[in-house]
Formats: C-alpha cells, structure tokens, sequence
C-alpha cells in the first residue's frame, strides 16, 4: 500500500487534490517583563518559525493552555505580521538543556492567504 502527500493532509474545502498548506512551529518563552517585572511576557526563541510538513508535532488541545497564555497567544497572533496565519495547535514545550517555561505554537497559512499572494508577513522580520 502507497501512501500519498495527501494522506498526512487535513481535508480542506478548497484547492483540490494538489492543494497544501504551509506550517511553521515556533517556540515562545514566558519570562518577565525587564522593565516591569511584575509583568509575565512571552517573546519568540525562533522568530520566523521553524517550516515543517504534515500535520506537525502531537500536542494536547489548545484550550487546555492556561487562560492567561491564551489571552497573550491571542494579542501576538492578531498583529497583522501573523496576517494570513491560523493557529492549529499549542501547548507546553519541554527542553531539559534550557531553563524557564516554553510553549510551542503550530500555525497554518489559511487558504485565503495562499491563494492572495505567495509571499508572506511570517517571510518578513
């Protein structure tokens, strides 16, 4: 049995058989704010994102993220650098080699923005 590109690829309601999506993973690092420490922030560890194929890394679902990651994940994902992007996952990220608390964030170039234009706000610093 042949398993084709497609087989790994979410079903989607335009594009056809041809059609596939672009993913990135990035990682977010909750640390304090310098200026106000009394203030959590979460700033990128690989700002334009690592490209990845398939359907990425398993994660538990995103509404099991702590509220206030949520309310953060929402600020940064609306800036119009993430125009064009959706997020399909996130969750905790665990590295034993680096101290503090990570969260890994998969998103997905929606087929408007694919269709719109092949550049994209995530290609630019």
């Amino acid at each position: 049995m042949s398993m084709s590109a497609s087989a790994n690829a979410r079903p989607s309601s335009a594009g056809g058989p041809h059609s596939h999506t672009s993913r990135r993973l990035l990682i977010f690092q909750e640390t304090r704010n310098p200026q106000n420490v009394a203030e959590t922030v979460y700033l990128p560890v690989n700002k334009l994102g690592l490209p990845i194929c398939g359907d990425g890394p398993e994660m538990p679902s995103i509404l099991e993220l702590p509220l206030r990651v949520l309310r953060v994940f929402t600020d940064i994902f609306n800036q119009p650098k993430y125009k064009g992007w959706a997020v399909v996952s996130a969750g905790p990220y665990r590295d034993i080699s680096e101290e503090g608390k990570f969260y890994a964030v998969v998103l997905e170039q929606t087929q408007n923005a694919v269709h719109a234009s092949h550049e994209t706000h995530m290609g630019t610093p």
